[in-house]
């Protein structure tokens, strides 16, 4: 019987507890998500416009994940922009930088606490939540921020404005959910429901 080398066997413990102390994402697919998405039944709001239905946002909201490549673990940094910067206390000389994270690319500035930037944190979590491959917190979150907008006053309202403006992005707004989600399989039947007679397709 060959001994084992202590080394060897040492070098695969640490990698070991590494792999199992690192949140890893997931690439999700989008018909996943949509189903998700669907289940959470976030409400269309008055801020949206009166055309928005709900499956106009589940596709807006599937579409801005896509930037992402459904990757449930992406992070982007982007500079923030003048406009965005008078609402945060900062000196002259310092320029802040906000971090995305996630599928849905919530906001260190708004959603959640990244320990780099002031934050409203209105979903009373740390950001890094948000890099896991489970989604169920992403979207309970992206729920709180959508609930919580009012059209008026905008003051009071600026960061939540900004945050739905990312979600209504140009590139979304033309997608066809039917087009979009052709792909994926359509709502499952309820078991109690009379199944299709023979000779059809679902």
């Amino acid at each position: 019987m060959k001994s084992i080398n202590p080394v060897k066997m040492l070098a695969v413990l640490v990698l070991v507890l590494l792999v199992s102390s690192v949140t890893e994402g997931r690439i999700m697919n989008k018909c996943e998500l949509k189903e998700k998405l669907e289940a959470a039944q976030i409400q269309v709001i008055r801020a949206m416009g009166d055309k928005m239905t709900a499956n106009d946002l589940n596709v807006r909201l599937v579409c801005l994940a896509g930037a992402t490549g459904f990757n449930t673990s992406f992070v982007k940094t982007i500079p923030a922009k003048p406009k965005e910067s008078r609402h945060v206390n900062l000196s002259a000389d310092q320029h802040p930088v906000w971090k995305l994270y996630g599928v849905f690319q919530l906001s260190d500035q708004l959603a959640c606490d990244s320990g780099m930037n002031s934050s409203l944190n209105v979903c009373n979590t740390s950001c890094t939540a948000f890099t896991d491959d489970d989604v169920t917190d992403d979207i309970a979150c992206l729920k709180t921020i959508i609930s919580s907008i009012q059209p008026r006053p905008k003051s009071n309202t600026f960061l939540p404005l900004i945050t739905l403006k990312t979600i209504l992005v140009k590139e979304c707004r033309s997608v066809v959910p039917s087009l979009y989600f052709a792909e994926c399989p359509s709502a499952t039947i309820p078991m109690c429901a009379t199944p299709p007679m023979s000779g059809t397709t679902l």
